[in-house]
């Protein structure tokens, strides 16, 4: 569907998805399901305390059915906008939920892998790729990096950081790996902006619930 990441920015469960057959480029997905593979979506769930549009209730209080029928119709209504039929139901051909996800708590869901945000101005705490000790290198998704996030692509970048560091610690000619600014959206800059100063000024987020 895209290259990257989907960001689906207002959906109940705050989904994300990546399309894997990007990565997959020498593997034929037609040699699974009976030959009618033709991708696979991955897809994250970050709210799991807030009502579906399909289930009407939280992910942590459904069934492992529930979530598939709810994160499935989230898709749609996100994709399937402006006249564009990206997917339906006949595409789903089959499902898989983390096993981490388990059933029941006593009455709710639990996540064994809860997805981590990091705190406000955690960021310069957070050490860089390289250190004071000449052979000793830091590559993992808490290093200090453009992508201020606990999640694989930073941790990509502080390998590749770490890639750099050892280059030029060993006198290396050879071509440093890349490291990229985060590009965000400019629609998205004003209310990073107003999220800043109410952050500055001891507010809560202006959508928290109180």
């Amino acid at each position: 569907m895209a290259h990257g990441h989907t960001l689906y920015a207002d959906s109940p469960w705050a989904l994300t998805s990546i399309s894997q057959k990007q990565f997959w480029r020498d593997v034929p997905l037609s040699n699974f399901g009976g030959g009618k593979v033709g991708g696979l979506l991955s897809v994250d769930i970050s709210e799991w305390e807030a009502p579906g549009i399909l289930v009407r209730k939280p992910a942590m209080q459904c069934t492992a059915e529930e979530i598939k029928d709810e994160v499935w119709a989230e898709l749609k209504v996100h994709l399937n906008v402006g006249g564009a039929h990206v997917i339906d139901d006949s595409n789903l051909l089959g499902w898989f939920l983390d096993p981490d996800i388990q059933f029941p708590n006593p009455s709710a869901v639990t996540n064994m892998e809860p997805l981590l945000v990091n705190t406000a101005g955690s960021l310069k705490y957070r050490p860089d790729a390289f250190t004071q000790l000449p052979n000793l290198f830091l590559a993992s998704d808490y290093v200090k990096t453009n992508t201020d996030l606990a999640c694989m692509e930073s941790a990509n970048e502080a390998a590749r950081r770490a890639v750099n560091a050892i280059l030029r610690s060993s006198g290396s000619k050879a071509k440093p790996a890349d490291i990229w600014q985060f590009w965000e959206p400019p629609a998205f800059a004003p209310l990073i902006e107003f999220d800043r100063l109410r952050f500055k000024l001891g507010l809560g987020h202006s959508l928290m619930r109180l």
